[in-house]
């Protein structure tokens, strides 16, 4: 025990292995009926194992405990898959049991595979280590694992693209549905990802000096990100039942355009509907009194924006309205947020840029 080495970098490692192992238990036996809260917990702690191994060759614990050689904790064909899971299940999307143990599969193999060479004597474990026949197909098919984790990274994001667009046509609050956080998650995964294929580029001291400890630093924190996203996000249960109403055969979206399209303006600006800060396309179509479908066509039709862009554009006109007006100079930006329809400064301010290309507190100024 005495030659063993401990550095800070395997101390940083170690915080961010017992950390995520903590968090990841901690998901699943808080949200034991949650499937996507299991799915989230069970990537947590895929992704934190795998610490394990770089602390194990950092400490160099192999010369001390070779028993410890192919021990199966590095889920290379599990980790993105169930991100990917967790990302479709989060987004309203039903996954079959049989869905997600074909996504599961390769990773599930992979372990099995390991599991089973751990197993073995640890004599015969030093000769397949040290066999370059056995280790060279087994180098590959780790290094096979990186477009595999890839392809599952653009998978989701793709989903959450295609997940947002469906927000976007539904809310006018799209705080907490549009899952921001979780397409960061994908994208930091995608970077780490080329980060580690790089090493093979550096010069191993200028990596284990510089480069990894950097990433190690960054892992904890990462790591702790996740978590503390996973336990406040819930699941979005999408309205989309009357999306699925058939438009009106033999132009009866035209037919109902002028008069719905009147109604649709009056409710907007006399009754100041965008001021329900979580109005929904499914609230509108239901006080108008037609399918959500045609409603968001005629949206569409008559002002190429989609619900969220449309309901946003009102709220950023009334708030333009109420910073020109001296008779609410006594309202902060909160208040004029609060005010306009918005649920929060920060979508206020987001959105009110996005339309103006100014901040508020600059708009004002110049007013």
């Amino acid at each position: 025990m005495d030659n063993i080495n401990y550095t800070i970098t395997s101390l940083v490692d170690i915080l961010g292995l017992v950390q995520g192992l903590f968090l990841g238990v901690y998901l699943m036996i808080e949200n034991k009926k949650n499937r996507p809260t299991l799915l989230l917990g069970a990537f947590l702690i895929a992704f934190s194992f795998e610490l394990l191994d770089t602390i194990i060759d950092d400490t160099n614990l192999i010369e001390h405990y070779p028993s410890l050689l192919f021990l199966p904790v590095n889920f290379h064909y599990l980790t993105m898959p169930l991100f990917y899971l967790y990302v479709k299940h989060i987004t309203d999307i039903k996954l079959s049991n049989r869905h997600i143990l074909t996504v599961l599969l390769p990773g599930i193999i992979e372990f099995v595979m390991i599991s089973i060479i751990f197993l073995l004597p640890t004599a015969t474990k030093i000769e397949l280590h040290e066999n370059e026949f056995f280790i060279i197909p087994f180098i590959i098919l780790i290094i096979l694992s990186f477009p595999y984790s890839v392809f599952y990274v653009i998978k989701t994001i793709k989903h959450i693209h295609k997940h947002n667009k469906k927000v976007n046509a539904l809310y006018s609050n799209t705080a907490g549905k549009r899952l921001i956080w979780a397409r960061r998650v994908a994208y930091f995964m995608l970077v780490f990802s080329f980060l580690w294929i790089i090493e093979v580029f550096q010069e191993e001291n200028f990596f284990e000096d510089y480069t990894y400890p950097i990433l190690s630093a960054i892992n904890v924190l990462f790591i702790f990100w996740i978590g503390i996203s996973g336990l406040k996000q819930s699941k979005i249960a999408m309205q989309t039942n009357e999306m699925n109403v058939p438009v009106a055969e033999k132009n009866g979206l035209e037919a109902l355009s002028t008069a719905e399209s009147q109604q649709i303006i009056a409710l907007m600006e006399t009754d100041k509907l965008y001021k329900e800060s979580d109005l929904s396309l499914a609230d509108f179509a239901k006080a108008i009194g037609i399918p959500q479908r045609n409603l968001s066509q005629l949206i569409k039709q008559h002002t190429n924006k989609n619900f969220n862009q449309f309901v946003n554009y009102y709220r950023v006109e009334e708030a333009k309205r109420l910073l020109k007006d001296p008779e609410y100079d006594n309202l902060n930006m909160l208040g004029i947020a609060f005010e306009s329809g918005f649920s929060s400064k920060a979508t206020f301010y987001a959105v009110f840029k996005q339309f103006v290309g100014k901040t508020p507190n600059a708009y004002k100024q110049a007013v």
